[in-house]
């Protein structure tokens, strides 16, 4: 479960920490100051004035010693949870299926997006 999280990217340099954090997919701003918290850093402290050693800690502690899924694992994951639910065949997998609403929606005017043309 562990992966590299990489917070070097050129446009992340000069975002806060917790702004840098809550740009990987599955971090929201409250697991971003979780994490802060945790190694006892300042929320707004730019990434650029972080040291590798940081940059290394912050990775090291989302993937060990907080057990959340994030960017392609929480992608997979998913993917993995729809693709069962079609292959069962259950309301939510059929309508995944015929690109409609899940969750109960309207359908007769909105759903522009999930309905067929």
């Amino acid at each position: 479960m562990s992966m590299y999280i990489d917070l070097t990217k050129p446009k992340l340099k000069t975002k806060t920490l917790i702004y840098a954090l809550k740009s990987i997919y599955g971090i929201n701003l409250t697991r971003a100051k979780n994490v802060c918290k945790i190694l006892g850093y300042d929320i707004n402290m730019k990434i650029n004035e972080c040291r590798d050693q940081d940059l290394a800690k912050i990775s090291s502690i989302i993937n060990l010693h907080l057990k959340f899924l994030f960017s392609d694992e929480l992608k997979k994951n998913i993917y993995d949870n729809i693709q069962k639910m079609r292959i069962i065949r259950s309301y939510r997998g059929i309508r995944h299926s015929y690109s409609m609403p899940v969750n109960g929606q309207r359908t007769r005017t909105n759903a522009r997006t999930r309905r067929w043309r």
